[in-house]
Protein backbone atom coordinates (compact mmCIF):
# COMPACT_ATOMS: atom_id res chain seq x y z
CA UNK A 1 0.00 0.00 0.00
CA UNK A 2 1.51 2.93 -1.11
CA UNK A 3 -0.07 6.76 0.14
CA UNK A 4 0.00 9.36 -2.82
CA UNK A 5 -0.54 12.50 -0.52
CA UNK A 6 1.48 15.18 0.86
CA UNK A 7 0.86 15.48 5.19
CA UNK A 8 1.54 19.03 6.02
CA UNK A 9 3.32 19.75 9.06
CA UNK A 10 2.47 23.31 9.46
CA UNK A 11 4.95 24.98 12.38
CA UNK A 12 6.73 22.04 12.66
CA UNK A 13 10.51 23.45 13.29
CA UNK A 14 13.21 20.96 11.25
CA UNK A 15 15.87 21.99 14.17
CA UNK A 16 13.56 21.06 16.47
CA UNK A 17 11.88 17.79 14.66
CA UNK A 18 15.93 16.88 14.06
CA UNK A 19 16.21 17.44 17.92
CA UNK A 20 13.10 15.43 19.27
CA UNK A 21 14.43 12.56 17.46
CA UNK A 22 17.87 12.97 18.67
CA UNK A 23 16.05 12.06 22.07
CA UNK A 24 15.17 8.87 20.70
CA UNK A 25 18.17 6.31 21.61
CA UNK A 26 19.29 4.54 18.49
CA UNK A 27 22.51 2.62 17.35
CA UNK A 28 25.09 3.97 14.78
CA UNK A 29 26.00 2.14 11.90
CA UNK A 30 28.08 3.25 8.22
CA UNK A 31 26.78 2.25 5.25
CA UNK A 32 29.23 1.61 2.51
CA UNK A 33 29.34 0.86 -1.22
CA UNK A 34 32.24 1.08 -4.50
CA UNK A 35 30.94 3.66 -7.11
CA UNK A 36 31.32 2.95 -10.83
CA UNK A 37 35.20 3.94 -10.31
CA UNK A 38 36.09 1.10 -7.68
CA UNK A 39 36.36 3.80 -4.93
CA UNK A 40 34.76 2.81 -1.24
CA UNK A 41 31.91 5.72 -0.44
CA UNK A 42 30.29 5.72 3.11
CA UNK A 43 27.94 7.30 4.89
CA UNK A 44 27.10 7.42 8.49
CA UNK A 45 23.79 6.48 9.56
CA UNK A 46 21.30 5.43 12.85
CA UNK A 47 18.26 4.79 10.20
CA UNK A 48 19.74 1.54 9.88
CA UNK A 49 16.24 -1.50 10.52
CA UNK A 50 15.06 -4.57 9.66
CA UNK A 51 12.16 -4.73 7.98
CA UNK A 52 11.40 -8.40 6.53
CA UNK A 53 12.92 -11.94 7.74
CA UNK A 54 11.34 -13.72 4.64
CA UNK A 55 13.14 -12.61 2.60
CA UNK A 56 15.89 -10.71 4.70
CA UNK A 57 15.80 -6.96 4.37
CA UNK A 58 16.99 -4.09 5.45
CA UNK A 59 17.10 -0.20 4.94
CA UNK A 60 18.08 2.84 5.16
CA UNK A 61 17.42 6.25 4.48
CA UNK A 62 19.77 8.57 2.33
CA UNK A 63 19.61 12.77 1.91
CA UNK A 64 18.22 12.65 -1.78
CA UNK A 65 21.45 15.25 -2.32
CA UNK A 66 23.85 13.36 -0.37
CA UNK A 67 27.47 12.87 -2.37
CA UNK A 68 26.48 9.34 -2.44
CA UNK A 69 23.06 8.69 -3.67
CA UNK A 70 24.03 8.21 -6.60
CA UNK A 71 26.57 5.21 -5.74
CA UNK A 72 24.05 3.70 -3.36
CA UNK A 73 21.65 3.79 -6.23
CA UNK A 74 23.84 1.80 -8.94
CA UNK A 75 26.15 -0.42 -6.89
CA UNK A 76 25.81 -3.95 -7.37
CA UNK A 77 26.48 -4.95 -3.28
CA UNK A 78 26.27 -2.47 -0.09
CA UNK A 79 27.24 -2.98 3.57
CA UNK A 80 26.31 -2.05 7.08
CA UNK A 81 28.66 -2.04 9.41
CA UNK A 82 26.92 -1.68 13.00
CA UNK A 83 29.70 0.43 14.99
CA UNK A 84 31.64 -0.66 18.41
CA UNK A 85 31.84 1.89 21.42
CA UNK A 86 35.34 2.07 20.15
CA UNK A 87 34.43 3.56 16.29
CA UNK A 88 33.33 6.99 17.61
CA UNK A 89 35.90 8.29 15.19
CA UNK A 90 34.69 6.34 11.71
CA UNK A 91 31.37 7.15 12.69
CA UNK A 92 32.28 10.85 12.63
CA UNK A 93 34.65 10.98 9.54
CA UNK A 94 31.77 9.27 7.69
CA UNK A 95 29.23 11.67 8.84
CA UNK A 96 31.58 14.64 7.22
CA UNK A 97 33.14 12.81 3.88
CA UNK A 98 32.09 10.24 2.21
CA UNK A 99 35.20 9.60 0.26
CA UNK A 100 36.92 6.45 2.33
CA UNK A 101 40.58 6.49 4.08
CA UNK A 102 43.17 4.69 3.61
CA UNK A 103 42.82 1.36 5.53
CA UNK A 104 39.48 1.79 7.32
CA UNK A 105 37.64 -0.81 4.78
CA UNK A 106 37.96 -4.16 4.07
CA UNK A 107 36.09 -5.53 1.03
CA UNK A 108 33.63 -8.67 2.67
CA UNK A 109 31.51 -10.44 0.31
CA UNK A 110 32.13 -8.21 -2.36
CA UNK A 111 31.25 -5.17 -0.04
CA UNK A 112 33.37 -2.52 2.05
CA UNK A 113 33.10 -2.97 5.71
CA UNK A 114 34.68 -1.25 8.40
CA UNK A 115 36.89 -3.99 10.58
CA UNK A 116 35.79 -4.26 14.36
CA UNK A 117 32.25 -3.80 13.71
CA UNK A 118 29.92 -5.15 16.10
CA UNK A 119 27.75 -6.97 12.65
CA UNK A 120 28.11 -6.62 9.67
CA UNK A 121 25.62 -7.30 6.37
CA UNK A 122 26.51 -7.37 2.48
CA UNK A 123 22.82 -6.36 0.95
CA UNK A 124 21.89 -6.75 -3.09
CA UNK A 125 20.03 -3.51 -3.83
CA UNK A 126 16.05 -4.53 -3.70
CA UNK A 127 14.00 -1.49 -3.65
CA UNK A 128 14.22 2.42 -3.43
CA UNK A 129 11.43 4.56 -2.29
CA UNK A 130 10.91 7.93 -2.09
CA UNK A 131 10.60 9.57 1.91
CA UNK A 132 10.32 13.57 1.23
CA UNK A 133 13.85 14.73 0.86
CA UNK A 134 15.53 10.95 1.49
CA UNK A 135 16.17 7.96 -0.41
CA UNK A 136 14.50 4.72 1.90
CA UNK A 137 17.06 2.22 0.16
CA UNK A 138 16.00 -1.64 0.69
CA UNK A 139 18.86 -4.05 0.43
CA UNK A 140 18.23 -7.74 0.67
CA UNK A 141 20.59 -9.55 2.75
CA UNK A 142 23.69 -12.15 1.60
CA UNK A 143 25.99 -12.38 4.54
CA UNK A 144 25.66 -11.49 8.00
CA UNK A 145 28.39 -11.74 10.57
CA UNK A 146 28.70 -10.33 14.06
CA UNK A 147 31.12 -10.18 16.98
CA UNK A 148 31.07 -9.11 20.57
CA UNK A 149 31.47 -6.06 21.90
CA UNK A 150 30.04 -2.79 23.24
CA UNK A 151 27.98 -1.04 20.70
CA UNK A 152 28.35 3.01 19.99
CA UNK A 153 25.52 4.58 20.64
CA UNK A 154 23.50 8.01 19.77
CA UNK A 155 20.89 9.95 22.14
CA UNK A 156 21.45 14.09 21.88
CA UNK A 157 25.16 13.21 21.08
CA UNK A 158 27.20 9.54 21.35
CA UNK A 159 26.57 7.53 24.23
CA UNK A 160 27.34 4.67 26.02
CA UNK A 161 25.95 1.69 27.90
CA UNK A 162 24.81 2.15 31.17
CA UNK A 163 26.53 -0.42 33.20
CA UNK A 164 25.27 -1.47 36.71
Amino acid sequence: MTADFDIQAPGVDPRAFRDAFGRFATGVAVAACRDAKGETLAVTINSLTSVSLDPPLALFCLDKTARTAEAFLTADRFAFSVLSADQREASQRYSRAPEAQEGDFELWEGAPVLPGALARMVCAPYDVVGGGDHLIILGRVLHVAQAPGDPLLYFGGYAGLAKG
